[in-house]
């Protein structure tokens, strides 16, 4: 195999697959990166069995051909090296060469055969939605995933597809976000699984700037797939039961106020810096068109703030883990937020002002 090719075209797409490759000592071909140099361009991939990323690199192919590199060894060599133009050739004995600028390296390879398979994915009848439509969906709801590795079904967040509407939720039991979008086309082919937070990371980190751009998917039973200018993304889909969301959706909090949405963030953020111990929890208290924060631990101190808010219902007070409210407003664009407070241990919630799209709900902490 040789080719010639822009450095930093194949530096991208190392940077793009080399995170699906896994450090598992058993395995060490998928310590690597799979590297087919055909027609004008190389395909590059990268897989731990769970999570398959491929990308296509333009390149001037001398010798179609393929191999297997480490991607400690191939990633941090491309990336210091200083030329504009990248050399590659392998030699019968499986060594590549890698030359650019003043630079020359020689590095052993793997045996492509021992790589395994990809899954086949059709090219038809996936479904198709904007970037910047995906991009918001996974941010306005991927962080209230649960990190706990008990109960699987959690860690992932659920995608559910149905003619021309998506919606994804997450939850951890302690809170739950929600969050409505829509396909570029209906489909007649309504379908749902729970997508792995690691690949949802992964697909953002690999999603460009272009908002307009188009990515294709789709879940199937056992799998999900997306698509997205020359990269595409396999991820296999987590079993079990997702929890009922609507049942905990249709609530009604006593209590509602509005405020501007980076005040509030940073309020909480001040407040919550009192708790240096412990897991931080801050009191919201409302009465009449003021909101006072507060939160305050033995042998540390306490503090206090308040913020003006238009309210609607009765004075309450509750209580949160400051985590959970720092988390989704720092997710959230809109400008202002309207607050819920549930009375005793009753849920509140929290939703962006104008838009009937997302909402976020969070149980509150019962404090001494």
């Amino acid at each position: 195999m040789e080719f010639v090719c822009q450095r930093e075209e194949l530096l991208r797409g190392i940077s793009i697959v080399e995170r699906a490759a896994t450090s598992k000592e058993s395995m060490q071909i998928l310590e690597g990166i799979y590297i087919r140099a055909e027609g004008d361009h190389l395909h590059l991939a990268a897989t731990d069995l769970e999570l398959s990323i491929e990308c296509d690199v333009p390149a001037t192919v001398v010798q179609q051909g393929e191999a297997v590199l480490g991607s400690k060894v191939l990633s941090p060599i491309v990336r210091k090296l200083v030329g504009d133009q990248l050399v590659y050739r392998t030699s019968e004995s499986g060594v590549a060469q890698i030359e650019s600028g003043p630079s020359h390296f020689t590095v052993h390879t793997m045996v492509a055969d021992e790589f395994p398979a990809l899954p086949e994915v059709e090219s038809t009848g996936l479904w198709r939605i904007s970037q910047g439509e995906l991009r918001r969906l996974i941010r306005h709801t991927a962080f209230a995933a649960a990190t706990d590795d008990s109960r699987p079904f959690l860690t992932g967040v659920f995608v559910e597809v149905e003619q021309d509407e998506i919606r994804l939720v997450a939850t951890d039991s302690s809170r739950l976000a929600f969050r409505r979008g829509k396909l570029l086309e209906e489909t007649d082919r309504p379908r749902s699984g729970i997508v792995p937070v690691r690949a949802l990371s992964e697909l953002m980190r690999i999603l460009d700037d272009d908002d307009d751009a188009v990515v294709e998917f789709e879940i199937t039973e056992s799998q999900a797939v997306f698509r997205a200018a020359g990269v595409q993304m396999i991820s296999r889909v987590i079993e079990g039961q997702f929890p009922d969301y609507r049942r905990v959706l249709a609530t009604d909090q006593p209590t509602r106020f509005r405020l501007d949405r980076i005040q509030l963030l940073a309020a909480v953020e001040r407040v919550a810096l009192i708790a240096r111990r412990s897991t931080p929890v801050v009191r919201l208290a409302v009465k009449g068109e003021t909101l006072s924060l507060s939160s305050r631990e033995a042998e540390v101190g306490q503090a206090y703030e308040e913020l003006t808010v238009v309210k609607e219902g009765e004075d309450l007070e509750t209580a949160y883990q400051a985590r959970f409210l720092t988390e989704v407003l720092r997710a959230m664009d809109s400008d202002q937020v309207e607050v819920g407070l549930g009375d005793g241990l009753r849920q509140g919630s929290i939703t962006p002002v104008g838009d009937e799209n997302y909402v976020y709900i969070v149980m509150p902490v019962r404090v001494g």
